[in-house]
């Protein structure tokens, strides 16, 4: 049995909210009836209130009776129940009601593709009908979080809709990158409010809390003492009382202005550089960090300096939370502190290596085994959210296809059994293209790590390429063998792997691609412009191999013979660099990245 959703040009339903419904409720209510009349040429006006008697509902809510018991479920669950007199979408809370119409809306055929991926993609269907019956679903991962690298502007709004339509449910602002904050609040609040999802602030905020051009001059002793002087440099002098105090004072102040932020990244700046002092230095054990052998760990220290001003936060803002940061010197978890209660824990694992997921017993030439480990260790002492900053959205890495889609699932697997809550993740406009397939998988396995992967590929892929979405596919699966199965560890930064894509080599991922091209321009506009972006990145992933070969011959040759393989070098790393000047706009590449790589190199 199906309710069928429009029938003979009457109203087919009406859309049903309580009068005082949360704004995100109204606004699931509002997307239900906008796209189904899209879907179905019907209507299907929201009412707030008791709607009539005879008509058929579909009824939107948090509480509502009769709808699925989601009491039992992780935060952020939801569902919905489909009988003859119409529907009930309820959510575990608002932002889960608009999570239910998207994936709902999805089961009629919607794909929620970005717009810098061509744009959603909506079906005409007069008979769509749904099956009698209840569905529930309920997120692996809490803490779903994209943040920005870049200047917030008003394509964000974009990225903003896209993620509440894959169901993400968090923003992060990057306080360090001048004007973000108030970008935030004049072009994103107000989107981001209105779907229910939640508000972070975070990256490397000790200078924005205690910046040093409105505080050195007066107060050197509240930054750090590196070798014998103080310093802007470097971080803070976290063992100094008045430094907790200003900071926890001035943490207080942003929440205070920013009260739709729920979590406060006290986070260090960028780095290293802690500081020297006496009393700094007696606070840890100087062991260098396992994940950083140059440098002594430093968890202990920070986290003592996290949970004072988390104590001093509680007292003015105790529905609030602070977050610290597991990094560099100090990802090992802590030995004799623990964390606050209301501190959660960003695990960032910056050495890791892309080839492998991360997992304690995996076989990996870089740290994700370590990582992993360590991982489990702060499970034990964090209680509230422990969750992960990835690197899979491949930022800095020149914006060459790497692909790692065959990685993913067991990445997500382990992660989810470790108990991690979530992740927050950056990534580029510039190159969304290349790299957007990670985000769908992300999305999608942290709701479910089980899902037919293989399933979703497929989709994707035809809804991207359409008639050149097997060459497609077939190209890019032929080229992560080539780079990721068949190459060696590779992480953030590392751009060798590039050497493997030789002509020879690369020759039936070329064949496949031509097939993809040819076939690209018999379909529609968006299939012919995303194949080709896809060539963007397979020509940047090309000249980039020729370069990084003449490197290596370069070092294995003596030196009579090295100039002019160098010389080669340089005339192959400006053709990168002019190619990817010349194609800023595709939505392909990142070109400033690419400015600041290839002419540090070139001006050696």
């Amino acid at each position: 049995m199906k309710l069928r959703l429009f029938a003979d040009n009457q109203p087919a339903a009406i859309v049903a909210i309580a009068p005082n419904s949360p704004p995100a409720v109204d606004f699931a209510a509002r997307e239900l009836s906008r796209y189904l009349a899209i879907i179905t040429g019907g209507r299907f006006p929201v009412h707030k209130g008791q709607p009539p008697d005879d008509a058929r509902v579909l009824r939107l809510g948090v509480d509502l009776a009769d709808a699925p018991d989601l009491s039992g479920g992780k935060r952020g669950g939801y569902g919905w129940r489909v009988h003859e007199g119409g529907m009930q979408i309820a959510g575990a809370e608002p932002g889960a009601v608009l999570h239910a119409v998207y994936d709902l809306l999805e089961t009629l055929g919607c794909r929620w593709l970005h717009v810098w991926e061509g744009g959603e993609i909506v079906p005409r269907d007069p008979e769509a009908a749904l099956p009698f019956g209840e569905t529930i679903r309920e997120p692996a991962m809490t803490h779903r979080e994209f943040t920005n690298l870049m200047p917030i502007d008003r394509q964000y709004v974009h990225h903003i809709d896209w993620m509440a339509k894959n169901r993400f449910n968090r923003f992060m602002v990057f306080a360090n990158i001048e004007g973000s904050i108030e970008q935030y609040a004049t072009l994103l609040e107000p989107e981001v409010l209105a779907r229910g999802m939640q508000a972070t602030m975070g990256h490397h905020s000790f200078r924005y809390f205690l910046p040093p051009e409105e505080f050195f001059d007066d107060h050197p002793e509240w930054y750090a003492l590196i070798d014998g002087e103080r310093s802007t440099q470097g971080q803070i002098c976290t063992s100094n009382p008045a430094v907790v105090e200003v900071v926890a004072e001035r943490v207080c102040e942003f929440m205070a202005a920013h009260p739709q932020i729920e979590m406060v990244g006290l986070w260090p700046n960028d780095g290293f550089g802690w500081c020297q002092c006496p009393a700094c230095v007696a606070l840890e054990d100087r062991r260098p960090s396992q994940f950083w052998q140059d440098h002594p760990r430093r968890t202990d220290t920070y986290l003592r300096f996290v949970n004072a001003v988390a104590e001093r936060v509680a007292r003015e803002h105790p529905d609030r939370r602070l977050s610290a940061l597991a990094y560099v010197n100090y990802a090992d978890a802590p030995e004799s502190v623990g964390v606050a209660e209301n501190v959660a824990v960003c695990y960032a694992a910056f050495h890791r290596c892309l080839k492998h997921p991360l997992r304690p017993d995996v076989r990996c030439d870089r740290m994700n085994a370590a990582y992993a480990r360590e991982f489990e260790r702060w499970r034990e002492v964090v209680s509230d959210d422990l969750y992960v900053f990835n690197y899979l959205m491949q930022i800095h890495t020149l914006s060459i296809p790497y692909r790692i889609t065959r990685m993913l699932q067991p990445n997500w697997r382990w992660l989810i059994e470790a108990g991690c809550d979530g992740y927050t993740t950056e990534f580029v406009p510039e190159e969304w293209m290349t790299f957007a397939l990670n985000a769908h998988l992300m999305g999608r396995l942290a709701w479910d790590p089980t899902i037919d992967v293989d399933r979703l590929l497929t989709r994707w892929y035809a809804d991207i390429y359409g008639p050149a979405a097997d060459h497609m596919q077939a190209y890019e699966t032929l080229l992560e063998d080539l780079l990721r199965a068949a190459g060696p560890c590779t992480g953030h930064y590392d751009l060798t792997y590039a050497a493997r894509a030789t002509e020879d080599r690369m020759r039936p991922a070329l064949e496949e691609f031509g097939e993809a091209r040819a076939l690209a321009a018999t379909g529609e506009k968006r299939h012919w412009r995303a194949t080709q972006q896809a060539w963007v990145a397979l020509e940047l992933l090309m000249r980039l191999g020729e370069w990084q070969r003449l490197l290596q011959r370069a070092e294995q040759v003596p030196e009579p013979q090295r100039e002019p393989l160098l010389r080669r070098a340089h005339g192959a790393a400006q053709d990168l660099l002019d190619f990817a000047r010349e194609h800023a706009q595709s939505g392909a590449v990142e070109v400033e990245r690419c400015e600041r790589i290839v002419r540090g190199w070139l001006s050696r």
